[in-house]
């Protein structure tokens, strides 16, 4: 492998700080190096200033968008080719940091819908914030082929799934306690019981708890599926996924004023 042909990846994460160093292990796992130098060059920031985005989305308190162009700025001075974002929510704000990126930005509803649509699934439970799910960007995407999104209940969604995230030593935390894996448990068996034929992990925190081998329906983490992806595109271009089998392994968002973001887009 020619290093001067690979492509540099751009890693914004610290949202949560655990979720982002997931993908980087994601990424580093599906790399088919033999050697130090066969890996993919990596740029990531860690940026744990970014307000959190289902507060801003549902409460209307601090807007992520300023920190997350800041990272964006750290990525082009760094001249990466492909940048991902390793909180799902982040995207509700894609129309709005894509204008600074001078790199392509991955999303991974995009490639949740080419996956979805490849396999023909037609039931998905849907497994997101409260900030994913208000804004409708799962619900868009797959309902545009003719897909049934099963979530939770309003209440199940607050009491179950928010709160495996968000608690006291929840999945964004430093240390996770095992309440907080239960939880997220009971809400994938909630929605596996309404018959729902892929589950879907559309928040980075879910896989820090759910497993394939533990859930009876296909699962899929939409940050596994960027993971791919992204490997794929660094090495090969995207359509060239040869070397990856061979190793065996395996839109319309609301735009947010920019007035008071002093960052300047790219040449």
């Amino acid at each position: 492998m020619n290093n001067n042909t690979r492509k540099k990846l751009g890693i914004i994460g610290g949202m949560g700080s655990r979720a982002g160093a997931n993908f980087l292990q994601k990424v580093i796992d599906l790399c088919p190096a033999r050697t130090d130098q066969e890996f993919v060059e990596i740029f990531m920031h860690s940026n744990p200033n970014v307000p959190d985005r289902t507060r801003a989305i549902v409460h209307g308190e601090a807007c992520p968008l300023e920190e997350i162009l800041r990272s964006v700025k750290v990525m082009n001075n760094n001249n990466v080719d492909f940048i991902v974002l390793t909180c799902n929510t982040s995207y509700y704000y894609y129309q709005n940091f894509i204008p600074y990126s001078k790199a392509e930005v991955l999303h991974p509803v995009q490639i949740l819908k080419k996956y979805v649509l490849e396999n023909g699934f037609k039931k998905i439970g849907l497994l997101a914030t409260t900030g994913t799910i208000r804004s409708g960007i799962f619900c868009r995407e797959l309902g545009s082929l003719d897909c049934e999104v099963v979530k939770l209940s309003p209440e199940e969604q607050e009491n179950i799934f928010m709160a495996s995230v968000y608690m006291e030593h929840g999945l964004k935390s430093s240390v996770v306690n095992v309440r907080a894996v239960d939880l997220m448990y009971t809400a994938a068996r909630i929605l596996i019981d309404k018959g729902v034929q892929l589950l879907v992990g559309g928040c980075s925190e879910v896989s820090i708890a759910l497993d394939q081998r533990n859930v009876e329906v296909p699962y899929v983490d939409t940050m596994d599926l960027v993971a791919r992806e992204v490997v794929e595109r660094c090495y090969y271009g995207r359509d060239d996924k040869t070397v990856l089998a061979e190793a065996g392994l395996g839109a319309s968002d609301k735009i947010i004023h920019m007035d008071e973001v002093s960052l300047n887009k790219p040449a």
